[in-house]
């Protein structure tokens, strides 16, 4: 090496632009570790944040300097030494052909080399591509086989070449980088620029000086221009919110642009002609607290007054700067020489003495200022001369005793007056006073199970004094009070009876404490929605799905808001919709586009195998679509090969990169539903349907690929497809795709057709003997009723397969039911919306679980938490969405909050990941829109024990369903009875009537024999005769 130091060397120049590094943190501190891939990294990055460099040259024979090196590795690499390990193995002493050898020994060779060795080491390395002759060159070094360590400043400075013997000298690091590493001492830390400002405080112009303006800049454009680094208040960011920097600097080309975009908008637009007056390119702008020029921003209109300005900046940052530098010179001088000092200074004999304080006059500290403050805020100076007034006594009043009603003869009353526009200030103190002493348990009777307060028991003693002295001397008062109260208490528990048993007595408190959500708002975080203008403008999102395995990925399909009189004119012609893959990273255009002939109403991931999307069209019929890891956003697209996937079927390639997929497969329109396919449900991997549906049995393996899936459309049909059997041809063109089995449902009273909007296949339900019912589900009408079906009925000779095996008609509104789902936690419990109310649904029950009050905005979605047992969340016609917390109340909505600006048309919770720690919802509009609201933690973390007070809750409705059903059996029996006995005392009260008649004509001819008899007797008598 030369004897004058030399140049400092371009480390980027001298290492390349690319270093290797183990794919686990290379700065960590492992010694040895386990092996793992080895990978690219950056050298700026590498090397960024570090005081030295390290280039070691070795071989796989230095393993003892290797040791060394990793166990003095952390203290040396917190002290911002990095490390770059040049392989040397197959290098010939001396530095002659030793890239021949590599390349006789192939590159290959020489990248497992290093990678092996690298594996076992924290630090870079050089890759095999940059030759180690032309950085052993570059370094004016030879290697002959022994380890070398050379050490650089990052500014390219040859500290030592002898790093060996330094870390001999030094195994531990601690002098590094001074000492035997050949560094220079660590200078004090550099002041930011944050710290500077700070300390700068106003730099406000005192009022009066020219080339100043004021001018007024809206809070949101605080960050745009540099005042703050943060819009939102906080204390980790020292310029945020409201807390301005004192000055700012802007370019006159970007004011004058924002004026040419926004016109008026811009808040430089009133002042745009002094802008274009503006001499130079960059603006002044001071924050002024005070508003000494009109406005809380100040800006040098002139360039006398930029100078003058920036000038008195410079000079007091300097001033700052120096001030910081020399304390820490004085710290480092102080540590130098400060024993020396305390070693010549005399010892000082102080002596303490208890003597009395001297008495002195107070004196005000703040009285001149205060003084001074109120002349300063006198506003009108007394301009009159002051006025005399002579105050005189009599003589003979001279101690004379004098009273409060003697009076002057100049003394004048003033009576109080009401002034209507008086009004004093109110304060209000909250009090809470407890009665009873001493809490005790008691008992209270209530009505039926809802937890109403119908009587609770004292102990008198509770009440009394326990060191009250009450006698026998006493009663009588007792007696008296009680009389008196006895009439006031008992028509309080009367009207206690009737209370409100939706009352909250406890509701207001900790409420601030709580701060987290407020009782009417819920602070649902949205993420920038996705929209594009060429798919799904004025269109409506039918259907969302979250790509399996990932939470930054979701797909939506779009149909058109059409009236049915244009549906109608458009049904049977040609057209293309699409079905979109969105990705976070670009919320601008889709990631994909899947192409079908006709709109999708519903759509789902084969669970299986995740690359393949089955989706409904609007025709009836069924779409498969099969997706690249790249369509899906898992991997890279190639950009070579996305012509050839996206010009398949025939479609044209767009001038956009976004890729187009269409279907590989559609089912036989002969054989698919003859509507809109409205509803997809898989069936268990477990289950085999026999032929031609007879029944199912589990036969396949649990871990298998799932082999059916459910449809329902608004045909009434529900129709088993076999996925298998299409992923064994899906590649051939003649391919004819037909459900397995289908069933026609039909009303039980008129025999029509049902129209069905969704399906749930029952999993795990039990007939009466213990066997596992395979083939029943539940389905949504579109009257808004439940249907529970089988689709193996068998019928008999005269009669066909009753599918319907039960209606609920107590959901029925005459319109399509929209959401039926699973609870996630209670299995058997289904959650039904319709338009004005929402339902709960028990499976075995024969009425619904549950029913919410009536609403006066439509329903239009409805979903259940995937965290909190107790939580629904419902989307509204209005945009909002309404969070029913039934750990809080049942009868309202506990939350309310803005999914969107139109009618919600879609909802769904992602499932990936962890979701306790975040939760996303996907809510699709009727405008186009697909909107992510992330879910704040209130309504993520369950509180403590909901499910079981969930589980409580359901258990109550559940019971009192059941008590309300056999009270109506009850009734309709006495019904019967009542009847039965109406009609039996009927019948014999006829009976009595009939035979009253009967003994009545006995009666008469008896009377009538009677008659004649006299008759004859008087006859006789008078001598009449007998015949007259």
């Amino acid at each position: 090496m030369a004897e004058d130091e030399p140049a400092p060397i371009d480390l980027a120049a001298l290492l390349g632009p690319t270093l290797k590094a183990r794919s686990s943190s290379p700065d960590g501190g492992a010694e040895g570790g386990e092996a793992s891939a080895v990978g690219d990294v950056q050298t700026q990055e590498a090397l960024a944040g570090k005081a030295a460099v390290g280039v070691y040259f070795g071989t796989s024979a230095s393993k003892d300097f290797t040791d060394s090196l990793a166990k003095s590795w952390e203290a040396l690499s917190e002290k911002g030494l990095a490390v770059v390990y040049v392989h040397c193995d197959g290098a010939a002493p001396g530095g002659e052909g030793g890239e021949d050898a590599a390349a006789e020994g192939g590159g290959d060779a020489a990248t497992a080399g290093l990678d092996e060795a690298l594996a076992q080491m924290p630090w870079f390395g050089l890759p095999p591509s940059r030759p180690r002759d032309e950085v052993l060159a570059a370094l004016n070094l030879t290697f002959a086989g022994e380890p070398l360590l050379v050490v650089l400043s990052v500014d390219g400075k040859i500290w030592t070449v002898e790093g060996t013997k330094a870390l001999a000298e030094d195994p531990a690091g601690e002098q590094f980088p001074e000492g035997p590493w050949g560094g220079a001492p660590a200078g004090p830390p550099e002041i930011t620029e944050n710290e500077i400002l700070e300390k700068l405080g106003s730099v406000a112009p005192e009022p009066g000086e020219s080339g100043l303006k004021g001018i007024f800049i809206n809070s949101k454009n605080y960050v745009v221009i540099g005042f703050v680094d943060q819009a939102e208040e906080s204390d980790d960011v020292m310029f945020s919110g409201m807390k301005l920097k004192p000055y700012a600097t802007v370019k006159k080309a970007e004011i004058i642009d924002q004026i040419k975009k926004m016109g008026f908008a811009s808040d430089y637009h009133p002042q745009q002609k002094d802008f274009e007056k503006y001499p130079l390119e960059d603006i002044l702008m001071i924050f002024d607290p005070a508003k000494t020029y009109g406005d809380k921003i100040i800006w040098c209109n002139t360039e006398d007054s930029f100078n003058r300005i920036m000038t008195s900046i410079n000079e007091r940052r300097q001033a700052i700067i120096d001030e910081y530098n020399a304390s820490f010179a004085v710290v480092a001088g102080g540590d130098a020489g400060g024993v020396q000092e305390q070693d010549d200074e005399p010892e000082e004999n102080i002596v303490v003495r208890d003597v009395p304080k001297d008495p002195k006059p107070w004196v005000s500290e703040t009285m001149e200022q205060t003084h001074a403050e109120v002349k300063t805020c006198t506003v009108v100076e007394n301009s009159r001369p002051a006025m005399q007034v002579m105050v005189t006594r009599p003589r003979a009043m001279f101690g004379k005793s004098t009273k409060f009603s003697h009076s002057g003869e100049n003394l004048h009353n003033c009576r109080p007056q009401k002034d209507h526009n008086f009004a004093p200030p109110k304060k209000e103190l909250e009090l809470g006073i407890q009665a009873v002493k001493e809490t005790r348990t008691c008992a209270c009777q209530t009505t039926w199970f809802r937890p109403v307060n119908k009587s609770t028991q004292y102990s008198p003693s509770d009440f009394l004094q326990k060191s009250a002295d009450l006698g026998y001397d006493k009663v009588d008062e007792l007696s008296a009070f009680l009389s008196a109260v006895s009439v006031g208490v008992e028509e309080a528990l009367q009207t206690n009876e009737t209370v409100d048993i939706f009352q909250e007595e406890f509701a207001h408190l900790g409420e601030e404490e709580a701060g987290a959500v407020t009782k009417t708002h819920s602070k649902l975080k949205e993420h920038p929605n996705f929209h594009d203008v060429t798919y799904t403008k004025g269109k409506r999102i039918e259907w969302v799905e979250w790509v399996p395995n990932s939470s930054e990925m979701v797909v939506s399909s779009c149909c058109e808001n059409l009236p049915f009189s244009e549906r109608l004119e458009s049904s049977g012609k040609a057209s293309v919709s699409t079905v979109l893959v969105w990705s976070f990273a670009d919320s601008l255009s889709p990631h994909s586009i899947l192409v079908a002939p006709w709109e999708v109403t519903v759509f789902k991931f084969y669970p299986s195998d995740s690359k393949y999307l089955i989706g409904g069209l609007g025709n009836g019929q069924l779409a498969v679509w099969k997706l690249s890891d790249a369509d899906l956003g898992h991997s890279v697209r190639d950009k070579n090969s996305s012509a050839a996937s996206k010009s398949s079927g025939g479609l044209e390639e767009e001038k956009t990169s976004t890729a187009t997929v269409a279907h590989k497969q559609l089912s036989m329109i002969n054989e698919s539903h003859k509507k809109a396919v409205l509803a997809i449900e898989f069936i268990p991997a477990t289950i085999e349907v026999e032929r031609r549906g007879k029944g199912a049995s589990e036969k396949n393996p649990a871990d298998g690929p799932i082999k059916y899936f459910l449809t329902a459309a608004g045909d009434g049909q529900v129709m088993i497809w076999d996925f298998q059997s299409l992923l064994d041809g899906i590649n051939e063109n003649d391919l004819n795709w037909r459900p397995v089995h289908r069933v026609q449902l039909q009303r039980q009273d008129s025999g029509t057709e049902m129209g069905l909007c969704h399906i749930l296949h029952c999993h795990d339900r039990y007939d009466e003997k213990g066997n596992k019912m395979l083939t029943n589900f539940y389905a949504s009408t579109e009257e808004g009723e439940l249907v529970f079906g089988d689709w193996a009925a068998r019928g008999e000779e005269d009669r066909k397969a009753e599918v319907v095996k039960k209606l609920y008609t107590s959901s029925k509104t005459f319109r399509p039911m929209l959401s039926l789902e699973r609870s996630p936690f209670f299995p058997s419990v289904m959650l039904g919306v319709t338009d004005w109310a929402f339902y709960l649904f028990k499976d075995g029950l024969a009425d619904h679980l549950f029913m919410s009050s009536y609403t006066s905005v439509y329903y239009t979605r409805g979903v259940w938490s995937p965290t909190r047992p107790s939580v629904i969340f419902l989307g509204l016609y209005s945009g909002g969405i309404d969070i029913w917390d039934f750990s809080d109340q049942s009868h309202k909505a506990s939350l309310s909050d803005t999914g969107a600006s139109v009618a919600i048309s879609s909802m769904i919770f992602c499932t990936h990941g962890d979701l306790n720690h975040e939760q996303k919802l996907a809510v699709g509009d009727a405008q186009g829109h697909l909107h992510i609201q992330n879910i704040p933690k209130n309504l993520i973390k369950p509180t403590g024990r909901e499910l079981e007070n969930m589980r409580k809750f359901l258990d109550r409705e559940e019971h009192r369903v059941k008590y309300f059903q056999e009270r109506h059996q009850q009734l309709r029996d006495l019904k019967d009875t009542m009847e039965k006995q109406a009609q039996m005392a009927a019948d014999a009260a006829a009976a009595d009537t009939g035979k009253a008649a009967v003994d009545e004509e006995k009666e008469d001819e008896v009377a009538e024999s009677i008659y004649k008899k006299l008759e004859m007797d008087v006859k006789e008598e008078l001598g009449i005769p007998l015949g007259d």
